[in-house]
C-alpha cells in the first residue's frame, strides 16, 4: 500500500507509438475503491492537441543586462497548432545583427504572439524539450564507413556477398536470430567503427534493406550533446532507429528516434577521434554502408550507391 497526500489523480495511458498515427481503445470496468470523487476527463496530447490551439507565431529572444533584447521569429506564423517535435535550429549572428553581445548573453526566453503588440486572449498547450547551444560547423565534413570494415564486429552478425551492395558486401541478421526491442544487446551483436572528424554537429545516415524487420540501435559514446537518445536507457547514448525505411532493395535513410515522433538525430563532436556502435535490433534487417556528415540539409535520396573506393 502507498499512501499519498491529496489531491491524487489517476489515470490511464494510451499512445500508438507512432508520429500522426492514432490509437483507440475502450477501457471497461474500471472501479475506484475510496472517497474518490470527480469524474473521468480526457485529455488528447500530441497532434491532435496542437491542432486545437489558436494559431499564433513563435519566437525566441536574448538580451545582455540592462539591453533591449533580439528577437527571431520562426518562419511559420501559426507555429502553435506544429503538431510533431521539430528541431529549430537558430544562427546567433540573428541575434549579434541586432546587437546582443554574444560573449554576455544575460537571458534567453521564448515566447508565443508578438513581443511588440502583445494582445489579450489565446488558449493551448505547447511542448518544449531540449534547449541547446552547438558550435559553428567547420567546412563540410564527410566520414564514409563500410558496414563490413567495422573495427570490431560482434561474432553474432551474419556477412553476405551481394554485388548491388557498395564493395560487394553487407552484415545482418535473419529471422530467427532473435529480437532486442527493448534495450541494446551485448558485444555479440554490436559494431564498432573508429573514424576521425573535426569539431561540429552531425547526423548518420545508413545503408540498409529490409529482409522481414527495420530496425537498429546507434550511438557515439564520444558525443558532448545529441539530441534524442532511448527514454528507456537514459545517459547510454543509444538511439531506438525503428523504421528504417528500405522495404524494397537497398535505400539510405536518416537515423532517427522512434521515441520521438521520428525526429532526425544530431550529434555534437568535438575535433578528435570518436567511435560510432551499431548493434541489432531486429532480426532480418541488412547493413551496408555508413555516412557522418556534418551537412544536416545531406538529401538521402541524393546519395550514391556505393563508396567510391580508394
Amino acid at each position: 500500500m502507498v499512501t499519498m497526500p491529496g489531491p491524487v489523480y489517476i489515470g490511464l495511458a494510451l499512445t500508438s507509438h507512432s508520429s500522426g498515427v492514432t490509437s483507440e481503445a475502450v477501457f471497461s470496468e474500471v472501479t475506484i475503491t475510496g472517497a474518490a470523487t470527480g469524474q473521468f476527463a480526457e485529455q488528447v496530447v500530441g497532434d491532435e492537441a496542437m491542432s486545437s490551439n489558436d494559431p499564433v507565431a513563435l519566437y525566441v529572444g536574448t538580451a545582455n543586462a540592462g539591453g533591449s533584447p533580439a528577437i527571431v521569429p520562426y518562419g511559420d506564423p501559426a507555429a502553435s497548432q506544429i503538431g510533431a517535435w521539430t528541431q529549430w535550429r537558430i544562427d546567433l549572428q540573428e541575434f549579434a545583427a541586432q546587437g546582443v553581445n554574444l560573449t554576455d548573453v544575460d537571458k534567453i526566453f521564448i515566447g508565443l504572439g508578438d513581443k511588440a503588440n502583445p494582445q489579450p486572449g489565446g488558449s493551448g498547450t505547447m511542448y518544449i524539450d531540449d534547449i541547446g547551444l552547438y558550435p559553428q560547423s567547420a567546412p563540410l565534413a564527410e566520414v564514409w564507413l563500410e558496414a563490413e570494415a567495422a573495427g570490431t564486429l560482434g561474432a553474432s552478425w551474419r556477412s553476405y556477398d551481394d554485388p548491388n551492395a557498395s564493395g560487394g558486401k553487407a552484415i545482418g541478421s535473419e529471422t530467427g536470430d532473435g529480437h532486442d526491442y527493448d534495450y541494446a544487446p551485448g558485444a555479440e551483436w554490436t559494431a564498432t567503427y573508429s573514424f576521425t572528424a573535426p569539431a561540429g554537429e552531425y547526423k548518420i545516415l545508413l545503408r540498409g534493406q529490409e529482409t522481414g524487420n527495420d530496425s537498429f540501435w546507434v550511438r557515439i559514446p564520444s558525443a558532448t550533446l545529441q539530441t534524442h537518445e532511448d527514454p528507456d536507457q537514459p545517459g547510454t547514448g543509444w538511439v531506438r532507429f525503428n523504421g528504417f525505411d528500405a522495404p524494397s532493395g537497398w535505400a539510405w535513410d536518416e537515423v532517427h528516434s522512434d521515441d520521438h515522433s521520428q525526429a532526425v538525430v544530431t550529434w555534437v563532436l568535438l575535433a578528435g577521434e570518436h567511435t560510432l556502435e551499431i548493434a541489432k535490433r531486429e532480426e532480418g534487417v541488412l547493413l551496408d554502408a555508413v555516412l557522418i556528415t556534418n551537412n544536416l540539409d545531406q538529401d538521402q535520396g541524393a546519395l550514391p550507391d556505393a563508396i567510391a573506393q580508394p
